[in-house]
């Protein structure tokens, strides 16, 4: 998969037949499903005109504008970053301080955004790219990619809970569970709980949680798929190849 779609996102780069949405997403503006939104909402132009269509094809030869700006397909950066709590998964954010006030300058003017997103109070394991391609196939449902959580919650759990967070809850207007929940042999003991989702929603684990009469102390995302959050201490970031990436997710291995 992953020399494949590198293989094919030059392809499609020489042949210069890009439909609109994915020449976005090329330019570090988010995947194709969110940057429909800025074409939907008349935000975007091709040589000068509004575009009226994700459809329309576009070549290295045409002016592209959002808001204005002329845009161009990005060189692709690939982080594993080790979110601490207290910061939030934004760009940009007037009351908050953001994940990317951790890191160096030299990543201030390449369009990252995180792949999948924990909450402000949340910590662990983090993707930041502007490879819009990636981040719609690493969070597609179909990807099958399973993340980790280990949950620290207010009080020791019994059967009886583990069996109601197992049943999940109602999230943003549709039923989720878990894959699987475990108890963690670790002090304080009986209060740390392994989580499994197949399918990450806005503040699922939380929601969950409350259903079962349970608060979440605290929420690490220990792993993406096969990768394992060890050795990068909070606000650590190591930069990656997309190869290297993927065999992470796919095969294995620590950072």
């Amino acid at each position: 998969m992953k020399d494949r779609m590198r293989e094919q996102r030059n392809m499609d780069m020489e042949a210069n037949k890009l439909r609109l949405n994915r020449y976005l997403a090329l330019c570090g503006l988010g995947s194709r499903r969110s940057v429909e939104e800025l074409i939907r909402t008349g935000r975007v132009k091709i040589n000068g005109k509004l575009a009226q269509s994700f459809h329309v094809k576009v070549d290295s030869d045409d002016c592209v504008e959002v808001d204005g700006n002329r845009v161009r397909p990005l060189n692709f950066v690939y982080l594993v970053f080790h979110k601490p709590p207290g910061y939030v998964c934004a760009v940009k954010d007037r009351h908050n301080a953001t994940i990317f006030s951790l890191l160096p300058g030299k990543y201030n003017d390449l369009g990252l955004f995180p792949v999948g997103r924990l909450d402000k109070m949340s910590e662990g394991l983090l993707i930041l790219t502007n490879d819009g391609e990636l981040s719609f196939n690493l969070t597609h449902p179909s990807s099958r990619i399973v993340k980790t959580y280990e949950v620290l919650m207010d009080r020791p759990l019994r059967d009886s809970d583990i069996m109601r967070l197992k049943r999940g809850a109602i999230v943003e207007g549709l039923h989720v569970a878990p894959i699987d929940v475990t108890i963690l042999e670790r002090p304080p003991y009986g209060r740390w709980v392994k989580i499994r989702l197949g399918e990450g929603r806005k503040r699922e684990i939380r929601v969950m949680a409350l259903e079962a009469k349970l608060k979440v102390i605290r929420l690490i995302r220990r792993a993406i798929g096969k990768m394992i959050l060890k050795e990068l201490s909070p606000g650590a970031y190591k930069e990656v190849t997309l190869k290297d990436l993927m065999y992470l997710i796919r095969s294995g291995g620590f950072v």
